[in-house]
């Protein structure tokens, strides 16, 4: 059955990683072989489990945090990025723009005359706490008909209310079990509770859907490990208390990056906690 329900990242992961060595099949899409299944899906109980602290990952909490301060300031300049692993230039257009992965873009930017997505969304629950019409959409039509270097591999994230608990429910056209999977659900995670405290509800489950669930090649050994591993702590987070909180933090990353001094104004723990994560990276570990 291609469905893991867990408390936490790590150990959905684990799971996740077992089921694509046992039951994958092969697929190459673009000539790059994979092991793949496909209408693969996930729910974690506990969203604040978000962080992935398995030894044999070696994930990146400090570009985790870096991407979300991106998303956070509606970004699409790759260098902000890259600062943290050159490998996001890959993903970038000529003009340094990345097209596809800026959600942050997609959902905080104002809409022509309309508001933002995130807006429009929080209000349409706060008017119907039960309405099944919560879509963020992170995919338009010019992602599939101009030419560019990064497609969304996210279509949409949608949250429904019952209970008063804000359960959120996102959409992938791909997933890549090992790069991506560890990120999006950090961000989203997130993206989740911030919409839960400017609701006033508490935090349901997430859950996650990808229409290719794959492993590529050269993780092939990687993801053995991780399907191995026998310990791992819950990856918990502090819980939010200030979405102002949050954008402040997300302007203390640039000026990080971009001076080596933040302000020193002091922020809630959630936030507090994100910049320690950024401080993991080796060119802000002085900073």
């Amino acid at each position: 059955m291609n469905y893991i329900i867990a408390n936490s990242a790590n150990e959905m992961q684990i799971s996740l990683c077992q089921q694509l060595l046992e039951s994958g099949t092969e697929a190459s899409p673009r000539g790059l072989e994979t092991r793949e299944v496909l209408g693969f899906a996930f729910e974690i109980k506990n969203p604040r489990n978000r962080l992935t602290s398995l030894k044999a990952r070696k994930w990146s909490p400090s570009l985790a945090a870096a991407e979300l301060a991106w998303h956070l300031r509606g970004d699409t300049d790759v260098e902000a990025l890259a600062f943290y692993t050159p490998r996001w230039r890959d993903f970038a257009d000529t003009d340094g723009q990345v097209r596809g992965s800026c959600y942050g873009a997609r959902i905080f930017e104002p809409l022509a005359g309309k508001g933002s997505q995130w807006n429009n969304v929080r209000n349409l629950l706060n008017s119907d706490h039960q309405s099944r019409r919560a879509v963020l959409n992170f995919r338009i039509e010019e992602d599939v008909s101009r030419p560019t270097k990064d497609l969304s591999c996210t279509n949409t994230l949608q949250f429904i209310i019952r209970d008063r608990k804000l359960h959120a429910f996102t959409n992938m056209r791909s997933n890549d079990a090992i790069w991506g999977v560890p990120y999006d659900v950090f961000l989203f995670t997130i993206l989740q509770e911030m919409m839960a405290l400017e609701l006033g509800t508490e935090l349901g489950s997430y859950h996650h859907y990808a229409s290719s669930m794959h492993v590529y090649k050269r993780h092939y050994e990687l993801a053995i490990r991780v399907a191995s591993a026998a310990a791992y702590d819950t990856g918990e987070m502090p819980a939010m208390t200030s979405t102002d909180g949050l954008y402040a933090m997300a302007n203390e990353e640039s000026s990080l990056r971009l001076t080596g001094k933040r302000s020193r104004k002091p922020l809630g723990a959630f936030e507090e906690y994100c910049l320690d994560l950024l401080g993991k990276h080796e060119n802000l570990s002085a900073a």
